[in-house]
């Protein structure tokens, strides 16, 4: 089952990458578990309890950065979208980050995201992206 966990500091960044994802999952017949957080220590302590399948962490800066680190460092195996309105596209390539993304969000790359992540049959392996597709796109 996919345990996916949103890292937000806004109620309407939750709101839009819930409905995002379980859009998504519900178009490829995928019910996952789903929680969002907003302050770090409770994502981080949930991510301790129980390692995630997938997670999404949309915080500005220097924070994103931070939590991607630290998450990496609690559960290397877990599947990563960040996404920043920085670009810290090396760092998420260093992090092996599964897809970064550059802010504003657009629907079809995210969705692109998304298909990265069911693009392999066991979540817990990991695959890189193809960063050259995923740049031409975001013009980096």
């Amino acid at each position: 089952m996919y345990r996916i966990a949103v890292l937000t500091n806004s109620r309407a960044q939750e709101a839009f990458w819930a409905e995002q994802i379980l859009q998504f999952c519900a178009e490829h017949c995928l019910f996952p578990q789903m929680d969002c957080y907003h302050d770090q220590e409770s994502f981080f302590e949930a991510a301790r309890c129980d390692p995630l399948t997938n997670a999404v962490i949309a915080l500005p800066g220097v924070d994103g950065l931070n939590a991607v680190e630290h998450l990496r460092a609690l559960c290397p195996q877990t599947r990563v979208i960040w996404c920043s309105d920085l670009n810290f596209s090396l760092h998420a390539f260093r992090l092996r980050a599964d897809y970064f993304l550059l802010e504003p969000v657009t629907e079809a790359a995210l969705r692109q995201g998304f298909c990265i992540w069911l693009d392999q049959k066991n979540p817990a392996e990991q695959r890189r992206p193809d960063r050259n597709e995923h740049n031409k796109e975001n013009d980096l």
